[in-house]
């Protein structure tokens, strides 16, 4: 499925090391990455949000259920968390614990999954890197709908061992003026760069970094589907 073979990963390793971030062009052959949007697509997703420290998954069946007011309620609690500092509103799927537990079927999203973790990409995401540490992906599916963002952070959580951060693209024809952009930042509140969520395009950046995803706006004409994830070394004395 991943087209390692088409990869310049001489002219991406410098880009990454010059940059800390790259983005890699036409990732998945064209009928892998069809069949996987078109799977991330139909994914079973909750809301996922936050309050301070802690993260909040909601049920869709059960946010339908809320009455006007109550809707009402949420957004503005979400809006303020983001207000005063980190916040974030999304629908994801977290691919990984599915297919570690056995519950994700076989089907392109296992493949995928699967595809992270092997022996080939990871080797390849060393050589990339020049880390040697790297030794697992973790993933899972996102939806940005209309309404929905990721304020900055940098990922550089305690006790994850996070090295690289990824995002695969999933929606064909997005347009940079619906928002949803992967937006870095300088750390003296200006923005370094941006890269817009093209269809089969993997970015990669180093972590930790500060970074956040713009919020989409009401016009946007779909939603914003990526696959997501960390690729992670083992702990100390694992």
């Amino acid at each position: 499925m991943i087209r390692l073979a088409a990869l310049q990963l001489d002219a991406l390793r410098l880009r990454l090391e010059q940059y800390s971030r790259v983005q890699i062009n036409d990732f998945l052959l064209p009928a892998a990455a069809n069949t996987l949007a078109q799977a991330a697509a139909q994914a079973n997703f909750c809301l996922s949000l936050n309050s301070g420290d802690k993260p909040i998954d909601l049920a869709l069946h059960e946010l339908a259920t809320l009455t006007d007011a109550q809707q009402q309620q949420l957004t503005s609690l979400i809006h303020d968390g983001a207000r005063r500092g980190f916040q974030y509103c999304f629908e994801t799927c977290r691919l990984s614990e599915l297919a570690d537990s056995g519950a994700e079927p076989a089907g392109p999203l296992l493949d995928f999954y699967q595809a992270m973790n092997s022996d080939s990409v990871l080797s390849a995401l060393r050589l990339l890197s020049a880390d040697q540490t790297l030794a697992f992906s973790d993933a899972q599916i996102t939806r940005y709908r209309p309404g929905h963002f990721l304020t900055e952070h940098d990922d550089n959580v305690k006790h994850k061992n996070r090295r690289l951060a990824f995002v695969l693209n999933l929606t064909p024809a997005w347009r940079a003026d619906w928002g949803g952009l992967l937006t870095f930042h300088d750390g003296n509140g200006r923005i370094s760069e941006c890269f817009v969520p093209t269809f089969n395009t993997l970015s990669i950046f180093k972590v930790p970094q500060i970074h956040s995803v713009s919020y989409v706006t009401p016009f946007a004409g779909t939603n914003r589907i990526s696959i997501t994830g960390w690729i992670r070394r083992y702990a100390e004395g694992s």
